[in-house]
């Protein structure tokens, strides 16, 4: 008959490691390393590979960015057996505990690299990460195409308050914007800013580190393409009272013709913009232009009129105060539309 009692003490054995095991990787995975101390100090390197597209309409832009985040947890550190094969040590990230770190304005971002942490013999932790793709970004449009706009990555850690996680002051936020390749803009990168991030005012709210790029909008593309045409389309305006008042069909046809292009140059330059609810110094210089082109064309008529009531003395000086009095107008509308 076989007995199983010298089978069962290692069993036993066994089974109780596994359980110490399971505890042990649990505390790795669920407790911070200085729970019921002080706050863990998280730093971040993040550098800023490329900005290669802003998009107004969206308001969204694309980065391509690698970042390192550092912490200390003495319970991973290399010991003298496990360092024979190393000087660090690699863990998935499943596998420890992290601060838990998202960026909130991530609007579809990747991951391109194999999700580890890697730790040192002093239990120095780091976690290496490259992403790309499209974060939000609230737009401030009223400067229009002389504005500038400030880019943020927010990172916040979803796990922790701010009693447990602070993010250290040698957090640093680097990258060449020569190189960034998205046209029509300048950018500036500025220093890390530290906040506490909030959705209810009386939250404890979580840690929030910001890198903010600066862009400055390079005008020069409008200038071609809504200021010079729109400025084409008022000369085209402008010509209508050097023709004689007598000339009503020219006269009335080109008017016409200015209101038209005028209205569909400002509509279709309008749809290249989000459905914002105020005016942008390019919508005031459509504005004023209509206004001006309608203007001329109120003139054009009265002056129809008055020919056809046999006033063509005052037809014709109503015509010569226009002619000399719409480029003056016009000045008055560039310089309203470029007052801050």
């Amino acid at each position: 008959m076989i007995t199983l009692k010298p089978f069962i003490l290692p069993v036993l054995v066994i089974l109780a490691l596994g359980a110490a095991s399971a505890n042990a990787s649990n505390v790795l995975i669920g407790e911070r390393p200085n729970a019921g101390g002080p706050p863990e100090e998280v730093t971040i390197g993040f550098g800023l590979l490329d900005i290669d597209d802003i998009d107004d309409k969206q308001q969204r832009f694309s980065i391509d960015a690698y970042f390192e985040i550092r912490w200390r947890d003495q319970r991973l550190a290399v010991t003298a057996d496990a360092a024979s094969g190393g000087e660090t040590r690699t863990f998935a990230l499943s596998e420890v505990w992290t601060p838990g770190m998202t960026i909130i304005n991530d609007r579809g971002l990747s991951l391109m690299l194999p999700e580890v942490v890697d730790v040192d013999k002093d239990g120095n932790a780091v976690m290496r990460q490259r992403i790309s793709g499209l974060l939000a970004v609230d737009l401030n449009l009223q400067e229009f195409p002389f504005d500038s706009q400030s880019l943020k990555i927010d990172i916040v850690s979803y796990r922790y308050g701010p009693s447990a996680i602070v993010f250290s002051e040698a957090s640093e936020f680097i990258g060449d914007p020569s190189l960034f390749s998205a046209d029509g803009w300048q950018f500036e990168l500025q220093p890390p800013t530290f906040s506490i991030f909030k959705l209810r005012s009386n939250a404890e709210g979580r840690p929030r580190l910001t890198f903010t790029v600066l862009t400055h909008r390079n005008a020069g593309f409008y200038v071609l393409t809504l200021a010079l045409p729109m400025t084409l389309i008022l000369f085209m305006a402008w010509t209508v009272h050097w023709l004689q008042p007598s000339v009503v069909p020219a006269r009335m046809g080109m008017s016409t013709a200015t209101v038209f292009s005028l209205i569909a140059l400002g509509v279709s330059f309008r749809l290249s913009l989000p459905q914002i609810d105020y005016l942008t110094r390019a919508d005031r210089f459509v504005m004023y232009s209509t206004l001006l082109v309608l203007l001329s064309l109120a003139i054009t008529v009265i002056a129809t009129r008055w020919i056809n009531d046999d006033k063509e003395s005052a037809a014709a000086r109503l015509t010569v105060v226009t002619r000399w009095g719409f480029p003056l107008v016009f000045a008055v509308i560039i310089l309203l539309t470029l007052k801050t």
